[in-house]
């Protein structure tokens, strides 16, 4: 059975005083889309709520990990904000039960759907922070991640690049990247070796190594900033 939205809510650890800004927050772009109004839905707060959320975490991952060089503070931001990882948050909190969607992603399990479910959990976080303002929404979002913050301090960091980006972007869609060496250049005993890493037709960085492997990594490192 599912919770009702006050037990949403509570989960969550915000009471909504503006009632109409979570409805907008749950409400998928398929319901307006069938019923052919131009109704309010969740995008615009999907947008706010990415932006608040980088923010929260990249500000966290700062000040937690002072010797961290920027290339490892990516890699553990992208792990913290993607798809896969606010799709598990929102299914903690029981989102689901509350999205309201057109008939066909009714039919379809909609309520299921990782991406649905990560876009909303994002449209949450903004509807907060338009609500409250930054100190609430950035609590929430500590306290949510808490622990993913904490298996990272036990395990320590994973300084694997390409990892991290294929983890990030097969929890966007079913392709992994794929890596092209586009240029050997010196001489045999100084090469140097440019990679670009591609997905779904698009480049999405470039690096240099005196190697491939190297290479690949930088090209990972330069997709995980430009994404």
């Amino acid at each position: 059975m599912g919770s009702t939205l006050e037990e949403f809510q509570q989960r969550l650890g915000h009471s909504f005083a503006d009632a109409e800004l979570l409805r907008q927050a749950l409400t998928h772009a398929s319901f307006g889309h069938e019923k052919r109004q131009r109704l309010p839905d969740n995008q615009r707060l999907e947008f706010l709520g990415d932006a608040v959320l980088q923010l929260a975490v990249t500000s966290e991952l700062y000040g937690r990990f002072p010797d961290l060089p920027e290339g490892q503070l990516t890699i553990l931001r992208a792990r913290l904000v993607n798809k896969r990882h606010l799709h598990t948050l929102a299914q903690e909190l029981g989102l689901g039960d509350h999205l309201i969607l057109g008939r066909g992603e009714e039919n379809s399990q909609g309520r299921l759907r990782g991406s649905i479910l990560a876009d909303a959990m994002e449209a949450v976080i903004g509807a907060v922070y338009a609500e409250a303002g930054w100190d609430v929404a950035r609590g929430i979002i500590l306290r949510l991640i808490e622990p993913s913050f904490a298996a990272i301090n036990e395990s320590g960091v994973d300084a694997n690049p390409k990892g991290a980006l294929q983890e990030k972007l097969q929890a966007e869609g079913e392709h992994p990247p794929a890596y092209r060496c586009v240029s050997e250049t010196g001489p045999a005993h100084a090469r140097v070796y440019e990679v670009v890493v591609e997905w779904q037709g698009r480049e999405l960085g470039r690096g240099q190594g005196a190697s491939k492997k190297e290479a690949e990594t930088q090209a990972a490192l330069a997709a995980l900033d430009s994404l």
